[in-house]
């Protein structure tokens, strides 16, 4: 590859990586052209220049051979071109991880302050697009609020994103990265802009509160009690934290979003076992169904399970959701299909068994074997930001939470483009 080649090649991936957070926004359609788009460049890369340095790393070898288990699972599991290719598809989403680590190994500080800068201002203004919504049950676009009653109470709120609710799992995660990076950026300015950066990232707090996705708050306040843990700042920030958590529930307490969407799961996770109505509160739930579907297809096929994106077909031969269909007045009309088990750990088991759940596991060992070494590190100021989004990827594949499917375009894309800063920043870490 000449120099001009390269330097177009360079240009062109560093772009695609920057504006990303924004392809993120048009959903399934562009972010797929893009990663079709990135996938070539990389291969172009490889293949020309013959730089392998990136597969090296433990780390990716390790995700590539997880891949290659779903896929060949899937082949000799589930008997379905299109669902075959589609697991293969997943490979795509590594060069997406390739292409955030090159662009941040070659970007200039201008470029990069400039990334941050762009994204903030992105960040922003579609967390005040859902504030809006809140307030007048539409965005600025006249998109509705999701989740209405006929008096127009409202309990979901996504903005930009439209019908699909997943405002909340956006700002929880990629403007949780930007934040960091801010924050990071600032880490010898004034007391002012230190500051600047907190006061948003609490902003970003109570936006992700309000949307009313309960895994997305759950995943942003996890990450942020990691990465005070981490940073040994824990108790200092215990007291201001807790008031202002109190002082927040307070202001929304009568809030249709407060009483459906998180009062009432704190009701089903605070029964007691020896309740009579522990049974009405978790068991009769549909993602209790769900695990219980999920469960017992792992049981039918314990070592590789029914292969990818089984669940969906075959959670109708489940005892549990004929028994359900069979009673529907009595389950309230609950089922135990869905297209996923809204849970990684039992969409693992139930669709590449226990071989499945136990490569899933030891990907979060790796990344907390990889943050136990970057605790061990001087201090230098990578080690802020790669600690802030190791706890990010442990938030997000903490196993016994609420969850999506775990390869969606979205969701995935998200993930992998997180993973490409992490392995970037760990790699930074002396």
């Amino acid at each position: 590859m000449n120099n001009l080649n390269l330097k177009k090649f360079e240009q062109l991936l560093i772009f695609l990586v920057l504006i990303f957070p924004l392809i993120l926004v048009f959903r399934s359609f562009t972010i797929n052209l893009v990663l079709i788009l990135i996938s070539g460049l990389s291969i172009y890369y490889f293949l020309i220049e013959k730089n392998y340095v990136f597969f090296e790393d433990f780390f990716i070898k390790y995700l590539l051979f997880f891949l290659l288990i779903i896929f060949i699972n899937s082949i000799f599991k589930v008997h379905d071109f299109e669902t075959s290719f589609k697991s293969f598809s997943n490979f795509r989403y590594v060069f997406l991880t390739f292409a955030v680590f090159f662009s941040l190994s070659r970007i200039s500080e201008k470029n990069f302050k400039l990334f941050i800068f762009f994204n903030s201002i992105l960040i922003t203004l579609i967390s005040l697009d859902i504030l809006y919504q809140f307030n007048f049950n539409e965005n600025i676009f006249g998109f509705p609020a999701g989740m209405c009653t006929k008096n127009e109470n409202c309990v979901r709120f996504s903005g930009i994103f439209g019908s699909e609710l997943i405002g909340g799992t956006y700002l929880s995660q990629i403007g949780l990265l930007i934040f960091l990076l801010l924050k990071n950026n600032n880490h010898r300015s004034i007391n002012f802009k230190k500051f600047f950066c907190d006061l948003m990232i609490l902003f970003l707090f109570i936006i992700v509160f309000l949307t009313g996705e309960r895994n997305a708050f759950l995943i942003f306040v996890m990450s942020l009690f990691l990465i005070c843990l981490l940073n040994k700042q824990i108790l200092k920030l215990f007291v201001p934290a807790f008031v202002f958590i109190l002082l927040f529930l307070l202001i929304f307490q009568n809030s249709n979003l407060v009483k459906i969407r998180y009062l009432n799961l704190m009701d089903h996770i605070t029964a007691k076992p020896n309740e009579k109505s522990f049974k009405t509160k978790i068991k009769n739930t549909p993602w209790f169904y769900h695990y219980q579907a999920a469960f017992e297809l792992f049981l039918e096929k314990p070592v590789l399970g029914h292969g990818y994106k089984s669940f969906r077909v075959k959670c109708l031969e489940t005892k549990i959701d004929k028994k359900l269909v069979e009673n529907k007045i009595k389950y309230k009309g609950y089922r135990a299909c869905s297209s996923h088990p809204h849970n990684y750990m039992m969409e693992l088991l139930s669709e590449n068994g226990i071989i499945g759940f136990l490569l899933y596991f030891g990907f979060i060992l790796l990344i907390i074997l990889r943050i136990i070494k970057i605790l061990k590190t001087s201090e230098d100021q990578n080690k802020f930001i790669a600690l802030g989004i190791g706890s990010l990827l442990l938030s997000i594949l903490f196993p016994l939470k609420p969850s999506g499917s775990l390869f969606t375009t979205f969701s995935t894309s998200i993930f992998f483009y997180l993973l490409g800063f992490f392995i970037f920043y760990t790699r930074q870490t002396k």
